[in-house]
């Protein structure tokens, strides 16, 4: 009690007791711990700040607590480089955004942690090395060993991939300018125009190991025989200037001026001829002969009768197809069926030992259905288009002009031996009688009734003609009712009875003259006139 009475001053004293004692403190070195300081102080500082202790300015400034931060980051100046440049943890989270004792407080002691860090719930995103790809599976101790800070840890690929690199770092450490984060085996397009040697063609298909093998990077050959000495067909006589030729875009494309260069021009089937059907395997023929003849005689189908200028006739574009112009470079134009033969058809011996006849009966002797007794001249009736078609024969002047059924008649029909003689201008000459057998006398006479539009069209005025005019029932009989046999019917007899004894009911009895009673319309008709005489 009576120690707590000695210690009972009122508050004005007390306060004038905290100044003096204030101003004590400020009269002390910086380095010593103020007595108010040691009064106020919430306890000891952890042991990375232990050294601070007894200076309480170099982490707080008096009476001002918007002021605590910049001591901080005076003493931590990463920190603050971070937080300025918006990088790292703490500028890339809201740690710059408020104070610094809301994570890191202090006065707790010597064993106190300032740094709270939990590896499984970090979000590593919000460093400057977010994990991508492979690295998302890694785990904190993989990358950051212990005993050193978290921002020292390297972020270069060799640092940790060293031990893998299967390139023994022949190739730097700039790992990512190939390979991604997302697998190891996964690469990025290499620029390799960036060296001496670009990708073009069908080298860009091909692997990095094709061409380094080995990991051999430098002084990589780049001549095409260095790499494709097993594959050049030419067996290395025609040297090692391969580009020459080929191309990078395939083996078997070449570039070669056979125009300018062996002065000989690739032209038709020759320019998709491979190399080796002209010049051998492996260049073995080096001057093969430019003649047409001197590569092809074995493909001459005229077996050298033609002489060896193939040109003459033939082109390069096929060895079928022939450009001889025979209308303009012989005396015989090929027309009609003569232009689609082929030479042989009529060149059966070499047309510079045997020329051919340009008449028609020179070629076509055997052919002559006429067997020469028309001529030699066969193109009067015939063409070249067809020997049986459209025969041009006028035979309207011949003595008999073919008129009404004989005008579409084929030669043959009436000229069967096809000697085309004169089978005589009657009618008989080629028609037998068949339906009068003669009875209206020979056939010379056909033309009397018939006529050439149509057989059965005839025409004959028998009152005019004969001296026995038709009459009565007379008129409308048919020819043989009177013309029964065969004869001359100008001497068929006119009188009745010659015809009609047998119908005479009088027997004779009133004489022949049967027309003096009776009429031709009807037999029973009598004339009484006669009769009243």
């Amino acid at each position: 009690m009576g120690r707590c009475s000695r210690l009972r001053v009122s508050g004005l004293t007390f306060l004038r007791l905290l100044a003096a004692i204030a101003l004590m403190g400020w009269m002390l070195p910086a380095a010593a711990q103020s007595l108010v300081e040691k009064l106020v102080t919430p306890g000891p500082l952890s042991a990375a700040h232990a050294k601070l202790e007894a200076n309480c300015s170099a982490c707080h400034e008096s009476f001002s607590r918007a002021d605590q931060n910049g001591k901080c980051t005076a003493c931590h100046k990463p920190v603050a480089d971070d937080v300025r440049n918006r990088s790292g943890f703490h500028g890339k989270s809201n740690a710059g955004t408020q104070p610094c004792k809301t994570c890191h407080s202090d006065h707790h002691g010597r064993g106190f942690a300032l740094v709270k860090f939990t590896p499984a719930g970090f979000n590593h995103q919000l460093t400057d090395y977010p994990l991508v790809g492979g690295h998302a599976r890694a785990t904190c101790a993989g990358c950051h060993p212990a005993g050193k800070r978290h921002r020292d840890t390297p972020t270069a690929c060799a640092t940790c991939h060293a031990k893998t690199d299967p390139h023994r770092g022949q190739l730097g450490q700039a790992c990512q300018s190939c390979h991604v984060v997302a697998t190891w085996k996964t690469r990025l397009p290499f620029d390799h125009s960036s060296t001496r040697f670009a990708l073009t063609g069908a080298h860009r298909a091909a692997t990095c190991q094709a061409c380094h093998a080995g990991e051999r990077w430098k002084a990589t050959p780049t001549q095409c025989v260095a790499c494709h000495a097993k594959d050049d067909a030419h067996k290395g006589s025609l040297g090692p200037a391969c580009a020459t030729c080929h191309t990078a875009a395939s083996w078997k494309a070449t570039n070669f001026d056979h125009d300018h260069d062996t002065r000989f021009a690739l032209l038709g089937k020759h320019a998709s001829t491979s190399c080796a059907a002209c010049h051998g395997v492996a260049n073995a023929i080096p001057k093969p002969p430019k003649t047409c003849i001197g590569c092809h005689a074995k493909q001459d189908v005229h077996k050298g009768r033609n002489g060896s200028d193939c040109a003459r006739c033939h082109n390069n574009r096929d060895w079928k197809q022939s450009n001889f112009n025979h209308d303009t470079m012989t005396r015989f134009v090929l027309k009609g069926a003569h232009r689609p033969l082929e030479c042989q058809a009529c060149h059966k011996q070499p047309p510079r030992i045997v020329a051919l006849p340009v008449t028609c009966i020179g070629c076509h002797a055997a052919d002559d259905p006429h067997r020469n007794r028309l001529g030699p001249e066969c193109g009067s009736c015939h063409n070249e288009i067809g020997w049986k078609d459209h025969v041009v024969f006028d035979h309207g002047l011949t003595r008999f002009p073919l008129l009404g059924k004989h005008a579409p008649l084929a030669c043959t029909s009436c000229h069967a031996d096809k000697g085309f003689a004169a089978k005589g201008l009657a009618c008989q000459a080629c028609h037998d009688d068949r339906h009068h057998a003669g009875t209206l006398g020979p056939a010379l006479a056909c033309a009397t009734c018939h006529g050439v539009n149509d057989w059965k069209l005839w025409r004959f005025d028998h009152d005019r003609a004969t001296q026995f005019a038709l009459t009565g029932r007379h008129k409308g009989l048919i020819c043989t009712a009177c013309h029964s046999r065969p004869g001359d019917p100008a001497k068929t007899p006119t009188a009745c009875v010659d015809c009609h004894r047998q119908n005479d009911v009088h027997r004779g009895n009133f004489g022949n003259v049967c027309e003096r009673c009776h009429v031709t319309s009807n037999f029973s008709e009598i004339k009484f006139d006669i009769l009243r005489k």
